[in-house]
């Protein structure tokens, strides 16, 4: 299955608009997001980054592996890490968000991980780089 970034994008922020600090997959699903094998793909990569964790920290996220691939939910709270919230940010940053589009459609997470980062720092600097010209 390949990476889609708009899924990821709707996933990150039902974290970011959450009211709380963290969201129940109940919250994913009012945003119209299925408990799917997409569903499962996704939140298993953004795991495997370490941008979503249980809230408790202690657990897993939820979820369990049935004989013939099916999986199950068991509803508990999740969390963004700080990581994931630095990744959300460049994901809603315009800019950043159609290079990342464009240039990196077919990309791993890892490998959009790290060119978030790298423009979401690049990006900063531009900002910053105005305000200290005299």
């Amino acid at each position: 299955m390949k990476i889609d970034q708009e899924y990821l994008k709707l996933m990150l922020n039902t974290f970011i608009d959450s009211p709380h600090s963290f969201i129940w997959v109940s919250d994913l699903v009012d945003r119209g997001i299925e408990m799917d094998d997409k569903f499962l793909f996704h939140i298993q990569i953004l795991e495997d980054q370490g941008f979503v964790e249980p809230l408790d920290k202690k657990s897993d996220l939820g979820y369990e592996i049935l004989l013939g691939g099916q999986y199950r939910w068991n509803s508990r709270p999740l969390r963004l890490t700080a990581s994931g919230h630095e990744f959300a940010e460049a994901v809603n940053k315009s800019e950043i968000w159609e290079i990342m589009k464009e240039e990196f459609k077919d990309s791993s997470l890892s490998t959009l991980k790290s060119a978030a980062a790298t423009l979401l720092k690049a990006f900063a600097k531009k900002q910053i780089d105005k305000y200290l010209q005299f």
